[in-house]
């Protein structure tokens, strides 16, 4: 059987604070970890989507509507939904799980990751990731 779940796969978060949310699959551990003895993924998604911009708002005004507010988060495969979409062109090369747990290199990852985020929308690539999942 095919492994679905590999990393730069963008997937739908089911449930708990991030319900709802798109996010990236950076790194997969299939048969879990000590810690976490369950098959689970690490992931970069994002919390606050950029707002809808049109040709009449200045330079300042969209500045500030084309942030995005990222999160990170180890996941279960039980609360993340595939999607037939894929984001190979947003790498996340040093990003490992014992990160996430000090909350200095969390901040400073987060904020890598917003600005990662930023750029592939600016430059409009994947623009089904980000525009806010409607239900």
């Amino acid at each position: 059987m095919r492994k679905i779940m590999k990393q730069g796969k963008i997937v739908i978060v089911l449930s708990g604070r991030y319900a709802g949310r798109k996010a990236i699959i950076v790194k997969t551990h299939d048969d879990g970890t000590p810690e976490k003895p369950f098959g689970h993924a690490l992931v970069a998604g994002i919390d606050r989507y950029p707002r809808k911009v049109t040709k009449k708002m200045g330079k300042n005004k969209l500045k500030k509507k084309s942030k995005v507010k990222p999160f990170l988060k180890s996941l279960n495969y039980n609360h993340l939904m595939p999607t037939r979409y894929t984001a190979h062109d947003i790498s996340f090369e040093k990003l490992s799980p014992k990160d996430i747990k000090d909350p200095i290199k969390r901040k400073t990852h987060r904020f890598q990751t917003r600005v990662k985020f930023e750029s592939v929308y600016k430059e409009g690539k994947n623009k089904w990731f980000f525009q806010k999942l409607r239900f």
